[in-house]
């Protein structure tokens, strides 16, 4: 049956061991960024009521299923492309190809989205950091180049172009890139809980003494305060609110399944991934509790709606400051400021070189399976390599960080509404493998039952109630860009999904044309 594929083997090469799956998961959960979005926009007059800790453990609660149902696919068919190949063997070849077209089409979006973070939030909160220890105005002035569309444009540039190159070397010397600066960004999370947790002063008197520095404003804290007007008066806990908010959890916990799309490259697929994925998702909840109760403990939670709700522009404040940032406000060591500072930095992009992984991985089995030009599937001798998808994955990439670099209006968030519908596919998929492919099943090492019925099927029904309270969530909640009240982004996200079956529809009759049955591609797993 190798025959129906474009070669017998992908060319890839199992390097990554079950710390590197680890470590690359809760990078793209991505800690520090999950709890910038939450204290940010969650303590808001958009959510009276809400409970941020609640919030973050429903999420968790929801989502726990499907990473296990990406991680036994993988134990089970330990092949690199995710969803594409697990739901084309169990529903049909073209729910496979929408599912992970819809997931791929989001993707290439976000290779864009962090890498424009480096600047936007990373490099300008360090350099504001040491503008305000040094006392040294131009160090501020740099930092705020790097928030201006050319100069988030320039700095996440610079980072796709390098590990684009990177990538083109081979995966191995990424994995012993992303151990280093997992250590180090995982120090800077240390760092800033132990700021925090150990501060015992004013948090009036710190925002005061660093704003003045930076804008020469006296007072900048009770501005803030005033700028954002009297608090609605507290509902006292709400489940709407609570449950609504989950969105900005979900936008990291949502996603402890990125090695799934490189499943293809991990050495001993099954253990590996079932402690990698919902491994790290365990991990990373832990750490984002913790984080928020440290900030709201010395900030305070009116504080942090004020920072929200006020026009800090007009203030003359001009920056929202990321809670590393209120970490650099309350201590004199410039060791921490640092660790804090670069630790910070490092986890704004974290998502970028495993969505170009993932985009690349995915055209690649496109291409083996002859639904991509065939050119897109071609790996070099030398490096294990596919050259020509991380080329095609850094162009788009670039491309899509040009228009969030000089689009201020771009929601980005919206499209993790439209990847939960591939996520709601695997999980149909992850019910009928055991039946649908019964001989597979058994053979692999999750044939696991429970009171008679495979555990894979069980955790695919859970899932799908969980993701459907997700994306009830993203429907309610007022900041995610995706209502029926204002449809544009829920229209752009169905389109995207519906999109899949036309490109499938006309690959499939270029193919027919030529005298290939794209169907027998299917009936086994693609090659190693």
């Amino acid at each position: 049956m190798v025959g129906n594929f474009t070669r017998k083997a992908t060319g890839l090469v199992r390097q990554a061991r079950a710390s590197d799956v680890f470590i690359y998961n809760v990078n793209f959960i991505n800690i520090a960024i999950g709890v910038a979005f939450m204290l940010l926009f969650m303590p808001t007059d958009a959510y009276p009521g809400v409970n941020m800790y609640v919030s973050t453990l429903v999420c968790f609660l929801a989502v726990v299923c499907c990473s296990l149902v990406y991680a036994m696919f993988a134990g089970a068919m330990p092949r690199s492309g995710g969803e594409y190949v697990y739901v084309s063997r169990s529903l049909s070849p073209v729910w496979g190809f929408v599912a992970n077209w819809n997931y791929t089409i989001w993707s290439f979006l976000y290779i864009g989205i962090p890498a424009a973070f480096l600047g936007k939030y990373g490099i300008s909160s360090l350099f504001r950091s040491l503008g305000a220890y040094f006392e040294a105005p131009h160090l501020v002035q740099i930092g705020d180049w790097f928030t201006s569309p050319l100069g988030v444009f320039v700095s996440g540039a610079v980072l796709i172009i390098l590990y684009v190159s990177l990538f083109s070397i081979g995966i191995n010397v990424y994995m012993r890139l992303q151990l280093y600066l997992f250590i180090l960004a995982s120090v800077g999370l240390v760092a800033i809980l132990v700021v925090f947790a150990t501060y015992q002063g004013s948090m009036a008197d710190a925002f005061n003494l660093y704003m003045s520095k930076l804008t020469g404003h006296p007072d900048a804290y009770s501005a803030v305060l005033q700028g954002a007007g009297p608090a609605p008066e507290a509902p006292g806990f709400s489940w709407h609110s609570t449950l609504s908010a989950t969105t900005w959890p979900f936008t990291v916990l949502g996603f402890s399944i990125a090695s799934a799309y490189i499943g293809g490259e991990i050495k001993g697929a099954n253990r590996a991934q079932l402690i990698g994925m919902p491994g790290s998702l365990v991990y990373s909840t832990v750490w984002i509790l913790v984080l928020v109760w440290a900030v709201v403990h010395v900030a305070g939670l009116p504080f942090l709606r004020a920072l929200d709700t006020a026009d800090l522009q007009s203030l003359g404040i001009g920056f929202t400051p990321t809670f590393a940032e209120i970490g650099a406000m309350l201590t004199s060591n410039l060791l921490l400021i640092l660790l804090m500072g670069v630790g910070f930095l490092l986890w704004t992009f974290a998502w970028m070189p495993i969505y170009i992984l993932t985009t690349t991985r995915n055209l690649m089995a496109w291409a083996l399976d002859g639904l991509a030009p065939g050119k897109l599937s071609a790996v070099s001798d030398r490096t294990h390599a596919p050259v020509w998808s991380i080329g095609v994955s850094g162009l788009l990439g670039l491309i899509l960080l040009y228009v969030y670099a000089y689009t201020p209006s771009f929601a980005t968030i919206a499209g993790f509404f439209g990847q939960v519908f591939t996520f709601l596919l695997t999980s149909v998929a992850a019910i009928v493998f055991p039946f649908r492919q019964k001989a597979m099943f058994e053979a692999s090492p999750i044939n696991w039952r429970f009171g008679g019925v495979p555990v894979l099927s069980i955790l695919g029904a859970i899932s799908i109630i969980g993701l459907g309270l997700i994306e009830w969530a993203f429907l309610n909640d007022p900041n995610s860009g995706i209502s029926v009240a204002h449809p544009t982004m829920l229209l752009i996200n169905v389109a995207v999904f519906l999109s899949g079956f036309v490109y499938y529809g006309i690959v499939r009759w270029i193919r027919s044309r030529q005298g290939i049955d794209l169907g027998l591609v299917f009936q086994e797993i693609p090659p190693e």
